[in-house]
């Protein structure tokens, strides 16, 4: 899963590779939503009683994993995507067009394993 967090807006977008809705997730949930009061209270912000607990979470229809296995490399993949497609930082709630498919191809996994090892290899092991 891949959540990522917006404290302007106090939108919570998540991405769940395994398509577990977020209401089965409480205890991740409740973590977060102290995490943006506490980011309210150190910026100062006053926020009425009625949006104290009004955080909006969106769950992002994106590619689910037919396995237990693939959830890092699907969560590289969708911070990969996020950082190519969106614009203003803005997720769509149907995923990016180029990329909706019900889950992603061998090919797309191996995209991404593939540029992991060379970042590894070009940015960690040779600059020892």
């Amino acid at each position: 899963m891949l959540v990522v967090v917006n404290p302007t807006t106090e939108i919570v977008y998540y991405l769940d590779s395994l398509g577990v809705n977020i209401g089965q997730r409480l205890q991740m949930r409740k973590m977060f939503d102290n995490a943006i009061k506490i980011y309210r209270a150190n910026k100062g912000t006053k926020v009425s009683k009625v949006k104290f607990s009004n955080i909006k979470w969106t769950m992002i229809k994106c590619p689910i994993q037919d396995n237990g296995s693939d959830c890092g490399y699907y969560v590289l993949r969708y911070m990969k995507e996020i950082l190519l497609c969106s614009e203003e930082g803005v997720i769509p709630h149907e995923y990016f067009p180029t990329y909706r498919f019900e889950k992603y191809s061998t090919e797309h996994i191996d995209e991404v394993k593939q540029e992991w090892c060379r970042y590894v290899l070009e940015n960690i092991i040779t600059n020892k």
